[in-house]
């Protein structure tokens, strides 16, 4: 019996050290780097001036595995951002060999490609959250959230605690 209640504390601390672990790593800006003239900080006041889209009730997971609607969703476009971006290329067709490496606090990433942020319906659905259910992006535990929303598999590509964008060329 001894030893199963000392299994049981262990089993409990084990779980508390890894809520832990699990702190809020929400950010308050993300750099955008890399094959960029001159890179661009993006603060959350940053965001507020930049038009918000009203994107009603929609998916918020951050896992194609399970669902998560959120109300009230309000973001920007992420291609209001990156057209004040200049893009590092001496001739136009290399924009085709762009990709954009986004990348979390803790350290997860995703890529999207130049041409399907610019050139397909991906790129007109892709958003950085600046309200959800009443809360500011201030207030809000997994800013900066990143949301695509006509991916196939809902939640896939979506993305919390973004720190960075970097900007690469294909080789």
């Amino acid at each position: 019996m001894q030893k199963l209640n000392i299994l049981i504390l262990l089993f409990l601390f084990s779980l508390k050290t890894n809520a832990q672990n699990e702190e809020i790593k929400s950010t308050n800006s993300f750099l955008i780097t890399g094959k960029v003239r001159e890179e661009k900080t993006v603060t959350l006041d940053d965001l507020k001036n930049y038009p918000i889209i009203d994107l009603k009730d929609i998916n918020t997971s951050c896992s194609p595995k399970r669902e998560e609607k959120s109300k009230d969703v309000k973001a920007v476009l992420l291609k209001s951002i990156l057209k004040d971006v200049v893009f590092d290329y001496k001739k136009s067709h290399m924009l085709n060999q762009f990709y954009f490496l986004f990348v979390a606090v803790d350290d997860y990433k995703m890529v999207f490609s130049f041409s399907e942020i610019f050139n397909t319906e991906i790129g007109n659905n892709l958003y950085v959250v600046t309200e959800l259910e009443g809360k500011g992006i201030e207030d809000m535990n997994n800013r900066i959230l990143l949301l695509s929303t006509k991916d196939i598999k809902g939640g896939s590509r979506n993305m919390k605690w973004l720190s960075k964008i970097v900007v690469q060329i294909a080789e």
